[in-house]
């Protein structure tokens, strides 16, 4: 009910409506009680292709002994009417889940709100995020100059920056191309940049720095292709998958 309430802000809820939420969450969340099954919350988008993928990174890790990895959009619906479901749902299952990660493709939909939600609530240190395209930008992830002009097309190909802050941003990468022992100019990026046409996904500056946020913390695990997805995913914490599939 903790988690009602932060849902909620605060929000009386009446007796009935808090006997119809506990009642679900034991008819719906049942493994999540389990003290020898590992709960994993799968967020993403469920629009076509998209959901495609957060379906295969569900069932990846539930091949893993003692996994229980499940999507909000496969439970039922709460009876109350009156609350904002979705909400109740989204913080319910964040707080009883053991871990959460999302699969993030684009820079809009609903996966957006709840990137926000996760890196400023205290569900952010159980949290991992997929991003598709993302490419590292911290010193330690930067080993040489492709990698440099391949963070400097990601900050070129950002929304909500104008020019004074991608150039910004540019100068700063570069200083951590420096620090990572790689030569490069801010001069060699404009023109990198001028002369290559982008094929990277346009993310928005808030996401960039969430992801780099997760970055920091050895929780961003970037990807691009399918078999790409399938590798991030069995690196993720937890329990072990089976060994014959190995």
């Amino acid at each position: 009910m903790g988690a009602v309430r932060r849902a909620l802000r605060n929000v009386d809820v009446t007796p009935t409506e808090a006997m119809d939420i506990l009642s679900w969450a034991q008819d719906e969340l049942p493994a999540i009680y389990e003290r020898d099954q590992t709960a994993y919350l799968v967020l993403g988008s469920y629009r076509s292709p998209y959901i495609r993928r957060v379906r295969s990174v569900s069932d990846r890790l539930n091949r893993r002994y003692g996994t229980y990895a499940f999507l909000i959009g496969d439970l039922d619906d709460i009876d109350v009417s009156r609350l904002p479901e979705f909400r109740v749902k989204f913080h319910l299952t964040a707080a009883l889940a053991d871990y959460i990660t999302t699969i993030i493709e684009q820079d809009a939909g609903g996966e957006i709100n709840e990137l926000g939600k996760l890196s400023e609530t205290e569900y952010f240190r159980k949290t991992h995020v997929l991003p598709r395209g993302y490419r590292w930008d911290t010193e330690s992830n930067l080993r040489d100059r492709e990698d440099v002009f391949a963070a400097a097309a990601q900050i070129e190909a950002a929304t909500g920056a104008d020019e004074e802050t991608k150039q910004s941003e540019l100068s700063k990468l570069v200083d951590r191309a420096t620090t990572a022992g790689i030569d490069v100019t801010v001069d060699d990026l404009t023109e990198w940049l001028a002369d290559h046409e982008l094929a990277v996904p346009s993310y928005s500056w808030v996401q960039l720095n969430d992801f780099r946020l997760f970055e920091l913390q050895d929780r961003c695990y970037p990807w691009l292709t399918e078999d790409e997805l399938v590798e991030r995913t069995d690196e993720l914490p937890g329990s072990p998958r089976p060994q014959w599939e190995e």
